[in-house]
């Protein structure tokens, strides 16, 4: 029975697949029905025909701020800061830093914005931290903002308590207690790994030119590579003790207010999601907060129809 329930869900997964003109991948998991089931769909370099399949990486984009959430709510259950310590500690340069917590940059209220713009070079990650500090704007504002710029921070937070760098702590605290094989910074990348090109929407191959220098500066926020499998992993981890116990992911998110708390955003029907978009790559994952019923897509060729909406679409095959 899990066989045919798990052959029927990717069956009509690639049926919207091809309807929407989607090219990517996408896992879908329903009442832990055996294995987590994955779909790869188009090609990952049309110009070399080369498909996607299971060594194609993607850009995270914005679902990796929950795993520099999950990095900071380790440090907390550690007792290396507390989620009502102030960004001043860390930060004093930034405007109205005494009254900003790690709450509040956690969950997009620290009244921080910044516009998503590239650097006019391809930045290291302490760069990549000044770059933040030189550009953003605090306003004392707490109300819900969405900005990178808060991630980043956290990020930087990270490798000051630690005295190492991000992507040490990304090595250390995600790829390898969950064994991770597709998660990486592109340029560390190992030979078996192919970074998808990006293509525009559309039913044909038209690449985009892909802005690294953008890529650089967005650490903690969307500067790393990965798949649907090892993402869905991720946020398993956050929960079963391999890199967050239960209550810890439970404090990360918030007790899990109705809002977007540590990465995620939570509705009132129980379920999470959170969805990335970079380079004209786009990414989403929708499931419930235990991750029974979960669907994770990476694209490097973005549906004809909007995100939110061609998700809503694959998750209802898993619900």
């Amino acid at each position: 029975m899990p066989d045919a329930q798990a052959s029927s869900v990717t069956s009509q997964a690639k049926v919207l697949a091809k309807k929407y003109h989607f090219k990517g991948q996408i896992m879908l998991t329903k009442n832990y029905a055996g294995k987590a089931e994955t779909i790869y769909v188009g090609d990952a370099n049309h110009k070399k025909g080369l498909k996607n399949n299971k060594n194609t990486i993607y850009p995270t984009a914005s679902l990796q701020k929950a795993i520099t959430g999950a990095m900071i709510e380790q440090l907390v259950a550690k007792h290396k800061l507390s989620m009502t310590t102030k960004l001043s500690k860390y930060y004093p340069q930034v405007k109205n830093s005494q009254s900003i917590t790690i709450r509040q940059l956690l969950d997009h209220t620290s009244g921080i914005y910044m516009a998503e713009t590239a650097p006019s070079s391809v930045l290291t990650e302490q760069q990549a931290y000044r770059y933040t500090l030189t550009h953003l704007t605090s306003t004392g504002n707490h109300a819900y903002h969405y900005t990178n710029a808060n991630y980043t921070l956290l990020a930087g937070i990270i490798t000051k308590i630690t005295k190492k760098s991000y992507a040490h702590n990304i090595q250390t605290r995600i790829v390898k207690p969950l064994k991770l094989t597709h998660t990486t910074d592109k340029y560390q990348a190992s030979d078996n790994l192919v970074a998808a090109v990006s293509y525009r929407a559309g039913t044909t191959y038209q690449a985009r030119a892909y802005e690294k220098r953008l890529f650089s500066s967005l650490v903690g926020a969307g500067n790393l590579y990965t798949n649907a499998h090892d993402y869905y992993k991720i946020i398993c981890g956050m929960r079963n003790g391999k890199v967050l116990t239960r209550s810890q992911y439970t404090q990360l998110r918030h007790n899990y207010q109705v809002s977007y708390a540590g990465g995620m955003y939570r509705y009132a029907d129980g379920t999470k999601s959170n969805h990335g978009a970079d380079n004209g790559y786009d990414s989403y994952m929708y499931a419930t907060e235990g991750n029974q019923h979960a669907m994770v897509y990476f694209a490097n060729q973005r549906s004809t129809i909007d995100a939110n909406t061609f998700a809503a679409k694959l998750y209802a095959l898993v619900r």
